[in-house]
């Protein structure tokens, strides 16, 4: 068989009967299949245009179809037919139409069959069933005009970053957030992270960092970023990465950048008040609650002391029945600012509620703590305030009391603090009570017995005379603090240096000496009588005040110039005290060293010696420490030590004297070693305070 005889045979019945072939194809069809006049009767619908609607064809048939359509969307479909007059004779049309499901949205494809005169003699139109990808586009049109609306009333500004290449770009809500036109400033990464506070800027690039390099596909964080006239705005940054490398990298992000701060102020101002007191800006009474047990917590891991205090107003009710509680608030406010003014850098302030405040005071003994509320105690009493041109005056009574290692609860010091302010109050008001063991209570009230001593100047020098140890001749005298109470006992330093030295104040007890010791110069003269030197203990204290050695050096000076001579002041350094760098200890000496003072050190060969005096400082006298010159007589490697000791310091030009010298057996083992001065109780007490 031939090609085209196979051909023949396969086109059989092709023409011969297309109309049932086209049948077959319609009624078959899901699609709407119409055959309508150019005035829109129908000429033809399919079986699926049937079901479509609930009608039959005989129903159809020869009626328009335009009452079928919804009545917001007749003219848009008659204009859209008018269209099939013009070249390319084709349209397109989306109506809605009452189906047995009621109104649906069905899209049209329509085609005009023209007539040999090129006019329209019948519309075909094929039309499908369009509802559900019309409400999801409706849905989806209102869920972008709702995004828009929450952008642009939430103020959020949008970004999109790449981070191969980097690129990242903003809108101008992005940038009136932060003060910035549209133009006025070029964001990048880098920008971005540089503009953020320095206080967020690693927790949020830590935050960034998990989501770029693929930890998460999620950024959020709040922080602030500087707004462009110099304040900060706290932005709440949501983002999300949308495309990755092949190594989990991130490619591409994009987020919403909104402007929190009045939410973000209100929450921390909320946060604020839940610890503090809305009226004096002090802690509350939940907030103090919080710090005293952390406190004392830490107490008790380390071991250092700390005390707690409750401070109280006195006859504070009396002010608000005076004056009205506007007044007392006004109080309250005011002694908050002193307190809060007074208080160390580490202490831990706040109102314990109505008129009594509570001070946490960390790593600080009970004189330490003494010391601190004296302060506090005196600068309320000595300011009175004035409201509306009344003169009111303030006063504290406080109690407080030393946290225990055996203590596992701060109520229970804070009960004893109580305590101690309750006694403040029976014992008369505006003072200070403690609540404590009795080597505490002692130390407490040596401490205030120093203070005392200090400001009514009964703080004196005793003279301790040095001798020669081979003719027992008087060549030196050594000042020595003593403390003349008010009942007339005399208080030996070793029973107050401590103390005072915990206070801080050693270097008001050496300035005194030092002024007492020139005095007694001044006094003395050129006599015959007067000893060669005069030893005066300076602490490491004094050294970090050069400017009261400067003083010193003045009154010294016009002394050294009335007799004509250098002053024969010997000032005596302790290394266990003076522990500042030798710089420093030169420079703070050197107004003396320059006019002729000499140094002493002192408890040579004790457990803190060492050569750095020695070396870098013009030493003339070595005090030997009393511990080795007492073993002196009994042990020979103690010897071994002082004539080692001894060797040196005549190699050195150095005078060596030996401290406590008690018996008459001590002395001859330290002559025969060559030490050449000494003092102790065998050659004679200290003088009575002078």
């Amino acid at each position: 068989m031939t090609q085209d005889k196979a051909e023949q045979t396969l086109m059989q019945g092709v023409d011969e009967t297309p109309e049932e072939d086209y049948r077959l194809l319609i009624e078959n069809q899901t699609d709407l299949v119409v055959k309508v006049a150019p005035d829109g009767r129908f000429l033809f619908v399919s079986p699926s245009y049937c079901r479509t609607f609930g009608r039959t064809k005989k129903e159809l048939i020869g009626h328009a179809f335009m009452p079928l359509v919804h009545e917001d969307d007749r003219a848009a479909t008659a204009e859209a037919m008018a269209k099939l007059r013009e070249p390319p004779h084709t349209c397109t049309i989306e109506q809605r139409a009452l189906t047995v499901d009621g109104w649906r949205w069905l899209a049209w494809s329509d085609t005009a069959v023209l007539d040999p005169d090129g006019q329209v003699s019948a519309i075909i139109g094929v039309g499908r069933d369009v509802t559900e990808r019309k409400e999801a586009e409706a849905a989806l049109a209102a869920a972008t005009r709702q995004f828009e609306l929450a952008v642009e009333g939430g103020e959020i500004g949008l970004y999109a970053a790449s981070l191969s290449p980097v690129q990242m770009s903003v809108d101008a809500r992005y940038l009136s957030t932060l003060g910035y036109a549209e133009g006025e400033l070029d964001v990048d990464p880098q920008t971005w992270i540089d503009m953020v506070h320095p206080d967020d800027r690693d927790r949020v690039q830590g935050l960034y960092e998990r989501a770029t390099h693929g930890d998460s596909d999620r950024f959020e964080a709040e922080y602030r970023m500087r707004h462009r006239d110099g304040h900060w705005v706290w932005i709440q940054d949501r983002a999300r990465v949308y495309e990755r490398d092949s190594d989990g990298r991130a490619l591409r992000i994009a987020g919403t950048h909104t402007d929190v701060t009045r939410r973000k102020v209100a929450e921390l101002k909320l946060e604020y008040l839940v610890d503090h007191d809305e009226l004096t800006g002090l802690l509350n009474r939940r907030g103090v609650w919080q710090t005293v047990r952390r406190v004392h917590v830490q107490g008790l891991r380390s071991g250092r002391p700390c005390c707690l205090a409750i401070l109280d107003l006195d006859h504070f009710k009396l002010v608000n029945d005076a004056y009205g509680h506007g007044v007392g608030d006004e109080v309250l406010k005011w002694v908050s600012e002193i307190l809060r003014r007074e208080v160390r850098q580490a202490d831990c302030l706040g109102r314990w509620g109505g008129e009594e405040f509570v001070i946490a005071l960390p790593e600080t003994n009970e004189v330490q703590a003494r010391t601190a509320l004296e302060r506090i105690r005196e600068s309320v009493a000595a300011q009175p305030l004035e409201i509306k041109g009344q003169e009111i005056r303030v006063t504290l009574s406080i109690g407080f009391a030393t946290c225990h290692s055996d203590e596992g609860d701060p109520r229970d010091v804070l009960a004893r603090a109580d305590m101690a302010l309750y006694r403040a109050k029976n014992g008369g008001r505006n003072r200070i009570c403690y609540d404590g063991h009795d080597s505490g209570v002692y130390a407490v009230s040596m401490a205030v017995l120093v203070q005392s001593a200090l400001q009514t100047a009964r703080i004196l020098p005793a003279f301790q005379p040095i001798v020669d140890l081979h003719d027992r001749r008087v060549v030196a005298e050594e000042s020595l603090a003593r403390i003349v109470a008010a009942d007339g006992r005399v208080l030996a330093a070793s029973s107050f240096i401590d103390i005072a030295g915990q206070l801080g104040l050693l270097h008001r007890i050496d300035s005194m000496l030092l002024s007492a010791t020139a005095a007694r110069l001044k006094v003395s003269g050129d006599t015959a009588s007067k000893p060669l030197f005069d030893f005066v203990h300076l602490s490491g204290d004094l050294v970090r005040h050069p400017d009261i050695l400067k003083t010193l050096a003045r009154e010294l000076d016009g002394i050294s110039s009335s007799s004509n001579g250098a002053p024969s002041v010997v000032l005596t350094l302790s290394e266990r005290q003076i522990t500042a760098e030798m710089e420093q200890v030169a420079r703070a000496l050197a107004p003396l060293l320059d006019l002729g003072c000499k140094i002493a050190v002192s408890d040579y060969g004790g457990e803190a010696s060492s050569f750095r005096f020695l070396i870098h400082l013009p030493v003339s006298f070595i005090q030997l420490d009393a511990n080795l010159v007492r073993l002196a007589s009994e042990s020979a490697r103690a010897r071994s030590i002082l004539a080692t000791i001894q060797h040196s310091a005549q190699d050195l030009g150095i005078t060596t004297i030996a401290k406590q010298v008690e018996d008459e057996d001590t002395l001859q083992r330290l002559v025969e070693l060559g030490v050449e001065w000494g003092s102790g109780y065998l050659f004679g007490p200290p003088s009575d305070p002078s």
